[in-house]
């Protein structure tokens, strides 16, 4: 039966009934609305606690947030947990922040957990309307609780997929148009002759495809990164039909690690503090099919490492940064070294964003020569070449066309 104050009359006769009244409707409210909460924390949240099955956490974040996180043994603990992190809004529990989080969909979600997402949302929206009318549960969480994020808002957000995702665009698919004719199912028909379709592990225009195709072909170890095959082939440590694309230390080696030993850390769940992040490169890059080379090359440098760093005229000087780099073993014999640009910007730069057109105005340039004359890359694959390691400077100009065949060349200077 339902119980309203219409139910009595407001006279100076029947206070008792009046305040008789008042408790039961509250008393009978209270009650209602606990029993509620209740159930559907057992009925709807605890089975999320105990199933196997990753949550829609999964879709957005390799680690670092799990919905199992929030769940507590008991409702009253998971309660004043999730109140005492910010999650709950006991005023406007329709605009909770876990089910914002939960909500939130990524770029291409899957059918299956979509699904997921839209049952667990429902589960955590009744609840939580259910719990913040219950009385018992109010007064517990304003004792305080534990906070249900075991790590930092700034590892959470590095472990999302969005960004892992720009980390792979920035380090290895930046690569792309070097090994795009042996492993893009567009380029690679003769590839796939020869060897079947296990060469196909790029997909074309998608990064996040090609990703995924790795994780799920083992072509990235996340156990010890350093043993992937798609670094371990290029380098010729494993047979690679297309011989060796990189040695350890060169800029390429050093992009690859960047985002497998990240990606790794990160699926594992190694970082726990801000400051256990890795420093985010303040260099940009992009990848061109312009060409450089150089002649005259002494023999004595015969597969050591060289790199060009090359410097545009300004006007008044030559540029503060360098405009593009590349590096490779030198060919002794012929006396040659020659690779293709890589144009690079500080991040955040005017030229960070030109750079994306992949190509280098003409011009008058200064190309700063480096050669790892000791070994020292090999020793430690995170040193980088400096001013001791500067063997030659040459001024030259070109109009840079993005032709193999019309590579602009330069000799190297004789001592």
């Amino acid at each position: 039966m339902r119980i309203t104050l219409q139910s009595f009359k407001w006279s100076k006769q029947h206070p008792a009934q009046l305040l008789l009244a008042l408790c039961v409707v509250l008393t009978s409210s209270s009650a209602r609305a606990a029993d509620d909460a209740l159930a559907i924390f057992d009925k709807r949240i605890k089975p999320i606690l105990q199933a196997d099955k990753p949550s829609s956490c999964a879709e957005c974040h390799l680690s670092g947030v799990d919905l199992k996180d929030f769940i507590r043994p008991t409702q009253q603990e998971t309660f004043a947990s999730l109140v005492a992190g910010g999650m709950v809004d006991v005023q406007r529990p329709g605009e909770s922040k876990l089910l914002k989080f939960i909500e939130r969909k990524p770029e291409k979600p899957s059918l299956v957990s979509d699904r997921v997402r839209q049952e667990e949302a429902a589960a955590f929206r009744a609840w939580i309307s259910a719990a913040v009318k219950d009385s018992k549960l109010l007064a517990a969480s304003k004792a305080g609780g534990d906070n249900p994020l075991t790590v930092p808002a700034e590892v959470i957000r590095h472990a999302r997929k969005d960004r892992v995702l720009t980390s792979f665009m920035e380090n290895v698919w930046v690569e792309a148009g070097r090994c795009a004719a042996c492993h893009s199912s567009d380029r690679n028909q003769e590839q796939v002759k020869k060897h079947g379709e296990k060469v196909n592990w790029m997909k074309p225009g998608d990064p996040q495809a090609t990703l995924d195709h790795l994780l799920e072909a083992g072509l990235i170890d996340v156990e010890t990164p350093e043993e992937s095959l798609i670094l371990l082939k290029p380098l010729l440590k494993v047979k690679h039909g297309g011989g060796q694309k990189m040695v350890v230390g060169d800029r390429s080696y050093k992009q690859f690690r960047r985002f497998l030993d990240d990606y790794a850390a990160s699926a594992k769940g190694e970082y726990k503090s801000a400051k256990d992040l890795p420093e985010p490169d303040g260099e940009v890059g992009a990848m061109t099919e312009i060409w450089f080379k150089l002649t005259d090359v002494p023999a004595k440098y015969d597969q050591q490492l060289l790199q060009v760093d090359l410097y545009r005229w300004e006007g008044k000087g030559w540029s503060k940064h360098r405009v593009a780099t590349s590096d490779r073993a030198v060919f002794g014999k012929g006396q040659l070294w020659q690779h293709s640009l890589e144009l690079v910007a500080p991040r955040g730069s005017a030229w960070a964003k030109e750079i994306k057109q992949a190509k280098l105005p003409g011009g008058k340039y200064l190309a700063k020569v480096y050669i790892d004359q000791t070994g020292k890359l090999a020793k430690d694959d995170r040193a980088k070449l400096d001013e001791s390691d500067l063997v030659a400077e040459i001024e030259l100009s070109s109009t840079w066309p993005a032709e193999y065949g019309r590579m602009t060349a330069a000799r190297f200077p004789a001592k």
